[in-house]
């Protein structure tokens, strides 16, 4: 794999996770109530568990940045997007699928809960593998020409990112309105 996409999909990725965390913190009781809402933990678990994932997002994002710990980085991401996946899905087995994903955009109302969500975490945990390193690299020296590339290719990723959640979001309230 060329480094240049190696690094611009840890960037886009601690983006996100960093991004999420300020948005969580921001919106920490909105949060907390979209936890409660998988009704997958006791009531008392609730605010532990929001301020464990929380930090472990917080803290994927920096350790993602820097060589020397990407890949505990990415592991610490794999483990935030593992649990958020799992919640959604056993959610989804269960035939909920009116919870607020907790996702980002706390603010705003969500639609709720989808496969596509699975599938979008599943994208991010390829960008966290990608990565971390894990995999083989092509060394190369680098030029000027790779810092604009890594620069699109970062911006690229997160404008995809943004516009696959908006299109889940649309279809999401599109099918809540052709059902009611």
């Amino acid at each position: 794999m060329d480094p240049i996409l190696a690094y611009a999909s840890v960037a886009c990725l601690a983006v996100l996770m960093g991004l999420g965390a300020l948005d969580k913190l921001r919106h920490f009781s909105l949060f907390e109530a979209a936890v409660g809402g998988y009704r997958l933990l006791p009531e008392v678990l609730l605010r532990p568990f929001s301020l464990v994932f929380v930090a472990g997002e917080a803290l994927a994002a920096p350790l993602l940045l820097w060589p020397g710990s990407r890949q505990a980085g990415a592991a610490l991401a794999l483990a935030v997007l593992a649990v958020a996946t799992l919640g959604i899905v056993l959610n989804l087995l269960q035939g909920r699928r009116d919870v607020d994903c907790g996702c980002s955009g706390l603010g705003e109302s969500s639609a709720g809960l989808s496969w596509w969500l699975v599938g979008r975490n599943t994208l991010l945990a390829m960008l966290a593998v990608a990565g971390s390193g894990w995999l083989a690299q092509s060394a190369r020296e680098l030029t000027w020409m790779d810092g604009l590339t890594f620069f699109g290719a970062t911006l690229a990723l997160l404008g995809l990112y943004h516009a696959a959640n908006q299109l889940i979001e649309s279809h999401l309230k599109f099918q809540k309105i052709q059902n009611s």
